[in-house]
């Protein structure tokens, strides 16, 4: 088999942390490295020089949002995928119903500062510039899924870039 995936996820809830890191390591094509501490974020991607970020957005000592421009802004780490993995926008308003109802893995922001005209997973994304956007709760399925998805899109312009 190929190397494993090398995976870094950041993310203050370290319950998730640990059962992320077993149902995908569980599969034996990743290989996953977390931390509950986003303070050592840029640090530790650079220790470890992951293959994917996943990276919470709501943290109590700092947002995953400053975590992404971070790492984008470093020449050693912006070409490193990075999927937000939150919480945010999993509760949204159903104008056909008139009640907010849950929507998991369908984020849908309205009126929430500056994602405001994000629709949908790749909006939200494309506003926190990073690759993708995954919701909470999730499954492990969806969660590989996301992962294969932007790791088979970064491919060609890895192999562009590499000539």
């Amino acid at each position: 088999m190929a190397d494993k995936i090398k995976i870094l996820m950041i993310d203050d809830e370290p319950d998730l942390c640990t059962l992320v890191k077993a149902n995908l390591e569980e599969t034996g094509e990743f290989e996953v490295v977390t931390t509950t501490q986003p303070q050592e974020a840029e640090s530790l991607c650079l220790r470890e020089n992951p293959n994917l970020i996943l990276l919470d957005n709501i943290m109590p000592s700092r947002k995953g949002a400053d975590i992404a421009k971070a790492l984008k802004g470093n020449a050693d780490t912006k070409n490193i995928p990075i999927i937000m993995v939150s919480g945010k926008g999993e509760m949204v308003y159903s104008r056909k119903k008139g009640q907010f109802q849950w929507l998991p893995n369908n984020p849908l922001a309205v009126g929430r500062g500056q994602i405001s005209d994000a629709k949908d997973a790749e909006g939200l994304a494309k506003s926190y510039g990073v690759d993708d956007y995954v919701s909470k709760p999730f499954k492990t399925e969806l969660l590989i899924e996301v992962i294969k998805d932007v790791l088979a899109r970064r491919k060609p312009k890895d192999e562009e870039e590499n000539g």
